[in-house]
């Protein structure tokens, strides 16, 4: 459940990538999804998380362990779909939860 995931901040820079392909993947969608956009590619992606979590600014540390739980939330779906062999499923309510609704600025 994402949700454990989430609420026992597991992060994701330190986690094993059980599915790699789920990994990029859900990386990838999570880049597609984000407005505004934060990066452009997986590898920057990743390189901002490092920066938010590392940074002493609470709202950056907010804003990484918000983006960890959606990412969670797109791996496991990937993880579990491929596992019960339904294909890579629809997310369609994630993008809400994406959306940078609360006008945070990544730096500054």
């Amino acid at each position: 459940n994402s949700s454990i995931l989430a609420q026992n901040n597991v992060d994701p820079l330190t986690a094993h990538r059980a599915d790699p392909q789920c990994w990029d993947s859900s990386s990838a969608l999570l880049l597609e999804m984000r407005s505004p956009r934060i990066a452009d590619t997986v590898t920057a992606f990743w390189d901002l998380m490092g920066n938010l979590r590392s940074s002493d600014n609470g709202k950056h540390t907010a804003l990484f362990w918000d983006l960890a739980r959606v990412f969670w939330d797109i791996y496991l779906d990937c993880v579990l779909s491929r596992s019960h062999g339904l294909g890579r499923r629809q997310v369609t309510s994630v993008r809400s939860l994406i959306t940078d609704s609360k006008g945070c600025k990544l730096y500054g």
